[in-house]
Formats: structure tokens, sequence, C-alpha cells
């Protein structure tokens, strides 16, 4: 008989007490956990401390890292590079109210790395780099609508947290999604001004890109790397139809710049007006950037002229996240990444040759070192997909990994390695995912 979820949670909160403890002094404070992120039932872990590939908890149990801070500490915890150049900028000072000239260094790095970024703005999250983005979208076209795919997550900002997980009863057609707002208190004219698309259905998205091109100051494209099984084939496609329409596309590498030195649009072979960056390039600090086209992002300027557009904030280009993503990025080399997406097909193959010697309707989706599990046959390639998948194991088997010691997000999406791993940790984790299966399915 499979164990029951119950009894699982009994041994987590036994073997958490500490966690447990911290938990419910703090939601007192902080309405619940620290961020919405961090809860899951029956309680979060508290992290002591982190190195290489491994933390430790306050209970003082080690786990293999497949969490990665939301994918964002590419190189593992405590890496030295990365360290130094931090106690370097703090040295020097922390924020001293003007440039400090590591700002200008990462930027040419940045843009070095990806053909499409011939100017960069370097901001405090993924969010306010999709807030500023498509400002400047509408700010050059004049045009009020923005398009954005059906499960596509861009930030936390009313313009984009539209038909993010939308309930399948009110979402409208497969090929013709209605807009849903996704969190309580967003502006009511939010979802009237976004144009929902169907991911993996390019026919669909011509339809609709055509239909409101007019209207539209840009389309954002979220590859939903690690989540969605999205081929390089439909995202030329978008691109493609973007282009003949005359809307601007905005592609979202917050998570895919791990890919490749280039990003995804590298590996996809597309060429976006502006993207979004955010996560490992601030080497563990809150950062986010976007960037592009010359003529677009030097509306923003104002060395030149006034255009109308501006974009600041006191701890944008903050000079200790901009080394220690300088830094950060001067250890992604090709080689790195090429380690990193041999581990994530490593994973992913003998992820699904489990689930087929056990005959589970389970498999792994994997977009180079970034993964998720889902407990569902066919491809994953649209939100719908993804809403259909089974979500009974999904806590028993999180809950068990925990108990061998393997660390993965709750939800098992958007999981993640990093550089200090090898095989051995991979074979590791797929062990330890047979083993669960063995106990509750």
């Amino acid at each position: 008989m499979p164990t029951p979820l119950a009894d699982l949670q009994e041994r987590y909160r036994c073997a958490s007490p500490r966690s447990r403890a911290l938990f419910e002094q703090g939601r007192a404070y902080t309405a619940g956990a620290a961020k919405g992120a961090y809860y899951y039932p029956p309680h979060p872990l508290t992290m002591a401390r982190g190195q290489g590939c491994f933390l430790w908890d306050v209970d003082g149990r080690r786990y293999v890292d497949c969490a990665n801070h939301h994918t964002a500490q590419v190189l593992g915890h405590g890496n030295e590079r990365v360290e130094a150049a931090v106690r370097e900028q703090m040295q020097k000072g922390i924020a001293l109210g003007a440039p400090t000239g590591i700002e200008s260094e990462i930027a040419r790095e940045m843009c070095d790395r990806v053909d499409t970024l011939e100017r960069i703005r370097f901001v405090n999250s993924g969010t306010e780099a999709t807030l500023h983005a498509i400002r400047l979208a509408r700010g050059y076209t004049k045009h009020g609508k923005i398009a954005k795919f059906e499960g596509g997550y861009h930030g936390s900002h009313d313009a984009v947290e539209v038909s993010v997980a939308p309930p399948l009863d009110q979402a409208g057609p497969a090929d013709a999604p209605v807009a849903l707002p996704t969190a309580g208190g967003m502006s009511p004219s939010a979802a009237s001004e976004a144009i929902i698309l169907p991911y993996s259905d390019p026919e669909a998205v011509e339809r609709i890109v055509a239909a409101h091109a007019s209207e539209l100051a840009c389309v954002l494209f979220d590859p939903k790397a690690g989540v969605l099984d999205i081929q390089p084939d439909f995202a030329r496609a978008v691109r493609d139809i973007t282009r003949r329409h005359g809307v601007l596309l905005i592609f979202d590498e917050i998570v895919g710049f791990r890919t490749s030195i280039g990003g995804l649009q590298e590996v996809y072979d597309i060429d976006p007006d502006l993207s979004c960056f955010g996560k490992i390039i601030g080497g563990g600090f809150p950062v986010g950037a976007f960037g592009g086209r010359a003529d677009l992002m030097d509306l923003f300027d104002n060395s030149q002229q006034s255009t109308g557009l501006f974009q600041s904030g006191t701890f944008s280009a903050h000079p200790v996240a901009m080394a220690a993503g300088l830094a950060t990025l001067s250890e992604l080399t090709p080689q790195t990444i090429d380690h990193l997406n041999a581990l994530g097909a490593r994973l992913k193959d003998q992820l699904n040759a489990l689930f087929a010697d056990r005959a589970i309707s389970a498999q792994a989706v994997c977009t180079g070192s970034v993964f998720s599990i889902y407990f569902a046959r066919g491809p994953i390639a649209s939100y719908r997909a993804l809403a259909a998948t089974d979500k009974t194991l999904i806590q028993p088997l999180f809950l068990s990994l925990i108990e061998q010691g393997y660390f993965l997000g709750p939800g098992l999406g958007m999981c993640a390695l990093s550089a200090p791993m090898d095989a051995e940790h991979i074979d590791g984790l797929v062990a330890a995912v047979g083993n669960a299966l063995a106990e509750i399915a």
C-alpha cells in the first residue's frame, strides 16, 4: 500500500522541529512566510547555510540543492570568485549615489554575449525589467495593449499578471484564450489591456496578432524554460509573425539565460527587439535588466534629449550586484554551460527511462539545466496541457525527496542544477525519485 500523505507530512514535521518553530514565530510578523514562494505545507524548511551544491537546514540536515534559489544560483553557493568580487566592491563602497564603472563593465559583457543587445539598462528584478520594457514599447509605438502567452509569468505588476494560471472553466477556447486577472487587487483595466495567445499553436497566434496588430505595443514571449516543452520552431514562428505584422517582440530570458552564452534566443535562432534578464546576472543579489535595439533603448538617453521616457531607481545598477553578476558571468564559460547542459540531459534521460520502466505516467521536461517533473503522458507544450497534469503525487514525491536529502521546488517545477554538481549528484537524484515512487505510487 502507498504511504499516505499524512504519514509523510508527520515524518517531515518530526525531522524539522526548529524549522517549524521559526516559521510559527515569523508568520505573526510576515503574514505567513516571508514571501509567497517560500511557503509549502506543512511548513517550509529554514535553511542555515549553503556551500557548493548543498544546503543545510536549521535542524542540521544536508540537501543537494535542486531548487537553486529559483534557478538563480547557477554557480552554486559560496563561489570564491563571486565572493571576492563582492568583498572588493564593499570595501570601495556599498552604494555611492553615482556611477562606479562596474555597471559599464557588466553592460559591455552582456552586449558582447547577446547579439541583439545594442544597449542595456539594469534594474532590481525581473518584474522591473518587464515593466520598463513594456513601458518603452508603449512609448515607442503609442499603442496601449500588449499580447502575452497563456501561462506565461513575467513578474508581479498589473500589465503582465494576467492569465498566468487561469481556471480552465473560465479561460475560453484553447485557440482563443480569455484574459483573466491572476491576483486580487489588480487594476480593473489590466485584463482588458492584455491579449492572450496560446503556446505551441502558431496558426492561432497568427490569427490573434493579425486581428490586434494596430493596437499592440508588443508581444511578450516567455519561453518557459524547463517548464513547458517549447520547440525552437514555435519560437521562430512567433518572431516571424510579429515581424510580419510590425509588432515589437520582447523576449523574456529571465530564466533561459543559463542555456547558452547568447541565451535561449541564440539556441532558438531568433532576434527579439527587446530582451529581459534577471536571476543569474546578479550573482545572487537582486537584479534585473532589459535591453535591445539602440533606436528603442536610446529613448531613455536623457543626456541627448527629452523624450518623455525615463527609467531610474535608487538601487538600479547597484554596484555590489553588478560586481557579483560580472564575476558570475566570467565563470559562466562555454565549458561551464556545456557541463550544465550535459547534466540536464543526463537527468532528463534517466528520469524518463525510470518512469517508462515503472510504467508510471510521468515525464521530465528539461531546458538545459532547468527541469520540471510532471505526472502526465504526451507533450507538455501549453498551459492547458500543464494544467491537466495529475497533481496527486507532487507533494508526496517532494516530501520523500526532502527526507532523502534532495531539495527541489515544492511543486517540482522550474527546478535547477548548478555548476558544482556532477554525474553522481544526478544519479543520486534519479535513485531517490525511484525510491520515492516505490513508496508513494
